[in-house]
């Protein structure tokens, strides 16, 4: 079966970009800098999720609250410098992209992370100059998994969702890109298997992603 569409809705962390590995690796010794000790499973649990909730999750887990603030810098200085040292690109995602130039399809980001972080990363790794619009959680009302980024990064794209394809590595991800009308979403799973299964296709990398959409 051929799937049709006129453009293409790409998350960024843990899809184009290996940075979900990273948060993990920074998590238990950012809380150690706080004052706190978690177990390192605790941060996969974070993956794909806004970073203004961290505190929140963490502080239930630790059964006390955690200064917001304080661990915002946190994270976000040992983050930076840990990709100071390089930010991974997922494997397949010059092909993926090289396909869709050959194709002159359209592409954007949609993301949890904010535009301004994700544009950085994106021009840190040269893929920004690939990219036609990116979208994060501060130009939206709500994250994921409200719909919002992924009709926002179609509509960026001249687009309705319903035109385009979504590949997200998350069930946050994949529930919002439902929820917005996208009639054929792929879930590449990074560092969390999916539990949900409700994307309408699996692949175990871009490579695979790319096979099931047909180039």
């Amino acid at each position: 079966m051929t799937i049709s569409f006129s453009g293409v809705l790409l998350d960024l962390d843990g899809l184009l970009l290996d940075t979900e590995r990273l948060q993990v690796e920074i998590g238990p010794a950012v809380l150690r800098s706080l004052g706190h000790e978690m177990e390192p499973a605790f941060f996969h649990r974070l993956v794909g999720i806004p970073q203004a909730e961290n505190a929140r999750l963490i502080s239930m887990e630790l059964g006390t609250a955690i200064d917001a603030v304080a661990l915002d810098a946190a994270w976000n200085e040992a983050f930076y410098a840990r990709m100071q040292e390089g930010i991974p690109v997922r494997p397949g995602v010059g092909d993926f992209l090289d396909a869709l130039d050959r194709m002159h399809l359209p592409r954007a980001i949609a993301t949890n992370g904010v535009t301004a972080r994700a544009e950085w990363k994106l021009e840190q790794t040269g893929l920004l100059g690939r990219i036609d619009a990116v979208i994060g959680i501060d130009q939206v009302e709500r994250g994921k998994p409200a719909p919002d980024v992924y009709i926002e990064a179609a509509r960026r794209l001249g687009l309705y969702a319903s035109q385009c394809v979504a590949l997200d590595d998350s069930d946050l991800g994949v529930r919002a890109a439902l929820e917005a009308g996208v009639k054929t979403v792929i879930q590449v799973p990074d560092m969390v298997p999916s539990r949900d299964f409700l994307a309408h296709h699996q692949a175990e990398s871009l490579d695979s992603a790319r096979a099931i959409l047909g180039f």
